[in-house]
């Protein structure tokens, strides 16, 4: 019998969204207080809500959910400035009475399925626990700087910094969206997902009680440049003190610059408050304009963690939708396990930053798992790093760095949002 034989794929509506969060509080370990109840519906995409049911006695209570996930429509920016139709998988947790039933597997395909329907030839998600995603092809796409910065760190000057001007804010959908998303609209940097279409749009404002841990609600730092917003940041605070002394801490979350002396002046602001001695953040991409405006960066405790998982789902689209840095003409050989449809040679031919990707019954010059491509997709990660590694299979000599060149960033990768 298969193992996931006594459930089936059902659409989440409004109604049974208790049922939904009771899953999601089993599978990611916490009680959730019921005042934030708002919140978490706020920040569900509820028409993209879907999950496993009980049909089989034998498995549990027929009707009950036993797993969970939901997706946001979106759009991710791309090598070139470009954007791809994506897919942010999120939600997603099984309950730890139906665990290694293969639902988990159920769930993923369901949102393959759906997703290539909609035209999203991207997935992309934030791992809770990364070996698990790449069992279904996504690759770390993305990595990020999470740093605590002391107070008052001194950087070098930029030009123009001084004549900016900052409004301090309670975070506000209503106030704030369109300015956020305006903004976010604007930024370059590869991995960047775009404000989510539907419910769930106003998830970066929501604030549960519960996850606070004594911090205050987020507030919001606006850098202006003559009453035009060219920067933002969500951040927050926690005042504290040891033996008389104010240690207290900012968190900041989301953050966007649109110029240097913009990310200077926001970086000044938020690493400059009263009682606060350390400003903690998990959002700075491996070239942030921060680590090199930072004039002692040893006096910044940090360390590089994964950001975004990303997952070709149609690779044909997906490779045509972004720019390449040079010429190149490679075929590579594809398996994947969980969208067939991708398995095969294909023929990467770029021209003018252009690629033109086709079927070939030539021989191919590399080999690879889709979650490897995926992996380089954003311009992050070398495809000679990984054939180096030993995890793309180099058939034709040079082949890997000819491909790596033409899909390598000139910027880093990064996703901003947490979703």
């Amino acid at each position: 019998m298969k193992k996931s034989a006594g459930y089936r794929s059902v659409s989440v509506p409004e109604e049974r969204l208790d049922e939904f969060f009771d899953v999601v509080q089993w599978a990611f370990v916490g009680e959730w207080l019921r005042e934030d109840r708002q919140d978490y519906v706020d920040a569900l995409p509820i028409e993209r809500a879907r999950a496993v049911e009980v049909t089989d006695a034998h498995r549990g209570a027929p009707g009950t959910l036993a797993g969970v996930h939901a997706s946001f429509g979106t759009e991710m920016v791309v090598p070139g400035g470009r954007r791809v139709p994506t897919a942010g998988l999120s939600w997603l947790g099984v309950h730890p009475g139906h665990r290694r039933r293969g639902l988990m597997t159920t769930m993923i395909h369901d949102h393959f399925e759906r997703s290539l329907a909609r035209g999203e030839a991207v997935s992309v998600l934030y791992a809770m626990e990364a070996p698990i995603y790449a069992r279904f092809g996504y690759g770390m796409g993305s990595q990020t700087v999470k740093a605590e910065i002391p107070r008052g760190a001194k950087m070098w000057d930029v030009d123009g910094a001084d004549e900016l001007t900052v409004r301090l804010e309670r975070a506000s959908f209503e106030r704030h969206d369109a300015l956020v998303a305006g903004l976010q609209a604007r930024l370059s940097r590869p991995g960047t997902v775009l404000n989510a279409v539907g419910s769930g749009r106003n998830a970066r404002f929501t604030d549960p009680v519960g996850n606070r841990r004594g911090m205050e609600k987020w507030r919001i730092a606006i850098v202006e440049d003559r009453g035009e917003p060219v920067a933002y940041a969500f951040f927050r605070r926690h005042a504290r003190s040891s033996v008389g002394i104010h240690d207290g801490v900012c968190q900041v979350r989301e953050h966007g610059s649109l110029t240097p002396a913009a990310a200077q002046r926001l970086w000044q602001t938020l690493t400059d408050f009263d009682l606060v001695e350390t400003t903690m953040t998990e959002n700075l991409a491996t070239d942030d304009p921060l680590l090199h405006q930072l004039k002692d960066p040893r006096g910044v405790r940090s360390k590089v963690i994964d950001n975004l998982w990303v997952r070709l789902l149609d690779v044909p689209t997906a490779l045509a939708a972004r720019e390449y840095m040079r010429d190149c003409d490679v075929v590579v050989q594809l398996t994947d396990k969980h969208v067939p449809a991708n398995a095969g040679a294909w023929r990467i031919a770029v021209a003018g930053g252009e690629a033109t990707v086709t079927r070939t019954d030539d021989a191919p010059d590399l080999t690879m798992d889709v979650r490897h491509l995926s992996q380089c997709y954003l311009g992050g990660t070398s495809m000679e790093s990984l054939a180096a590694a030993g995890l793309v299979r180099e058939h034709t000599a040079g082949r890997a760095r000819e491909l790596a060149v033409a899909m390598l960033s000139p910027v880093a990768p990064l996703a901003n949002w947490d979703f």
